[in-house]
């Protein structure tokens, strides 16, 4: 009498046909570079980071010292920035306090810059164009500036965000308690870049 086996594929069968299938696959894919030969996902990549920080670097905050600027503070780090508002405080004659617009509730932010600013008061309407920075710290704040700051006046200040300024406008204005957001009149430049 004859016997039936039955024939089962064995696991070295299964893994032949698995090495096949992922063979085809391969070679289904092929150079994917199209017209741009030799050009790599790793390229590709570096094109689109290049371009996001064009982008960001093209399109730095220009406006009010609001909450719109104060909530986004962080993602206009190491940028150049220009923000309208009004002195709060005037802490030293390289270093002064802007106030949020009367509508905000934003906390007020320092501003420090190499050069002395003349002229400046409590409630001047200010322009300020600098670069913000994360994280208040004196003794890198003097190396960046160049500048010897009187420590017990910045304690306040030590690890929040600041702008370091390059120059600081002041708007011809008959009253300056003009609201930042919406003044519009030409501006006298006081640089403070040394």
């Amino acid at each position: 009498m004859f016997s039936r086996f039955r024939t089962r594929p064995s696991a070295r069968t299964a893994a032949a046909g698995v090495v096949c299938f992922a063979a085809l696959g391969l070679t289904a894919c092929g150079d994917t570079a199209g017209e741009e030969e030799g050009t790599t996902v790793e390229d590709v990549q570096e094109a689109d980071d290049e371009a996001l920080e064009g982008e960001a670097a093209a399109t730095p905050y220009d406006g009010a010292y609001d909450g719109t600027f104060y909530d986004d503070v962080n993602t206009y780090v190491g940028q150049e920035v220009t923000v309208s508002a009004q002195i709060d405080r005037i802490v030293s004659p390289n270093a002064f306090v802007i106030a949020g617009t009367a509508d905000t509730t934003v906390d007020p932010m320092l501003v420090v810059g190499a050069s002395e600013v003349s002229g400046l008061t409590e409630g001047t309407l200010v322009e300020v164009t600098g670069t913000v920075h994360e994280a208040f710290d004196l003794p890198q704040v003097e190396e960046d500036t160049g500048v010897d700051l009187e420590d017990d006046l910045f304690n306040d200040y030590d690890a929040e965000p600041y702008i370091t300024a390059t120059s600081v406008e002041m708007p011809n204005q008959e009253d300056e308690n003009v609201d930042p957001a919406t003044a519009t009149d030409s501006p006298t430049s006081t640089p403070t870049a040394s």
